[in-house]
């Protein structure tokens, strides 16, 4: 945003932040939190504490690095709150979304940084790594929290976890563990459950799959092409003890798929070049993944396979733990909706300057990210502001 844009919504960013900001404690802090947040939304490359001290009239480098750095506060209240308003501010056909993202580093020092892989790099590179959930729909999109993600390395090494201030209770959590603490943490804010989508990096994790089902929780998840279904499982009933298969064997997805007929071209939203458009096909199926120790077949989800015409076999696949009455168009809408989060991280990178933070310790990362997402939700809401027609009707297959 421009200065004079800021100016003109000054008051609107300070009754948003009032109540938001009130856990940091004390009147100072809750200014230099306004001030942080005014610096974020300004416009300029870094968004690093000094040079947007220097960009704002009332910035002050030692106040702000003292406030994000060294100051005491808790972040979690606010996630809170920010999650309770933006989930009542956008509209509830909405998902919660998983992903994770990376923090280009320089040197060893930072809380969490290591040489790991990144799918903002690309390959494996010096960065830390963060699993985000979000509120994701048709109007708008809302960051619910973060979890930053410890190596092992980093998680058994006592000197480097007391240099950065990592809390003692904090081990070693699988990318897939984190996720589901941040929805455990969502739903414990009195939210209402949503379908979680997630890329396969996620959905190919077993554990993840059955500790979503084990929460009720509906989901939408990528797995890859060699995931074993049971196709034509001629099985009965739900036996007690170890089942004997016999002859019987799971299927890859991928065989499954190149063999089935009813592909369709599906269209699920319009894009700047026109509308985005693939054949997709989808089954009622049951995984396998408790064969190998002769468990019973899993319960029927949806297999949902895309296949673009230019390619030579299908390029993705999810499973959908959905009712039997989903379409096929809105099973496609639902899984693409993942789309939304990638423009939410290009913002928050680009022009809130979320990984653009200096500082080394495991309070200033979390001060700093809770910053940028207040930021972000309330660029989200000035707009939505102007938009006459915010609510719409669904579309006819929504039911």
């Amino acid at each position: 945003m421009t200065e004079k844009q800021i100016a003109k919504s000054r008051q609107r960013l300070e009754q948003f932040l009032e109540d938001l900001l009130e856990p940091v404690g004390r009147t100072e802090r809750r200014h230099w939190g306004g001030v942080y947040v005014r610096g974020l939304l300004q416009d300029g490359e870094r968004k690093s504490i000094e040079p947007m001290a220097a960009r704002m009239r009332d910035g002050n480098v030692q106040a702000m690095q003292q406030f994000v750095g060294q100051s005491p506060w808790q972040w979690e209240e606010v996630w809170a709150r920010l999650g309770r308003r933006m989930t009542a501010e956008l509209e509830p056909d909405s998902a919660w979304v998983v992903d994770d993202t990376g923090f280009p580093k320089q040197g060893e020092d930072s809380v969490g940084v290591a040489r790991q892989y990144s799918g903002t790099l690309g390959k494996t590179g010096n960065c830390q790594v963060a699993v985000s959930l979000h509120h994701a729909g048709e109007q708008g999109n809302a960051v619910l929290g973060w979890r930053l993600y410890l190596p092992e390395s980093w998680a058994k090494d006592q000197e480097r976890r007391q240099a950065v201030g990592v809390p003692e209770g904090v081990v070693f959590r699988r990318k897939w563990e984190l996720a589901l603490e941040l929805i455990d943490q969502a739903r414990s804010w009195g939210l209402a459950d949503r379908i979680v989508l997630a890329d396969g990096g996620y959905g190919e994790s077993t554990e993840f799959r059955d500790e979503l089902e084990a929460r009720g929780l509906r989901y939408v998840v990528g797995v890859g092409p060699n995931v074993g279904v049971w196709a034509e499982y001629s099985g009965r009933g739900e036996p007690v003890k170890k089942l004997d298969y016999g002859d019987q064997r799971p299927s890859a997805v991928k065989a499954v798929a190149m063999k089935a007929k009813g592909w369709k071209k599906v269209r699920w939203r319009e894009g700047s070049k026109g509308w985005m458009e693939s054949r997709f096909l989808s089954m009622r199926l049951q995984p396998s993944h408790g064969f190998a120790d002769g468990d019973p077949p899993h319960k029927e989800l949806w297999l949902l396979a895309e296949w673009p015409e230019c390619e030579k076999e299908p390029t993705k696949y999810f499973f959908a733990d959905l009712a039997p009455s989903y379409t096929l168009r809105r099973l496609v809408r639902i899984a693409k909706c993942r789309w939304k989060i990638e423009q939410d991280y290009h913002q928050l990178k680009e022009e809130l300057g979320l990984d653009h933070y200096e500082g080394r310790s495991w309070n200033g990362w979390h001060h700093h990210v809770t910053l940028v997402m207040l930021a972000h939700a309330f660029l989200t809401l000035e707009t939505l502001r102007g938009k006459k027609n915010f609510w719409v009707d669904p579309a006819e297959d929504a039911a």
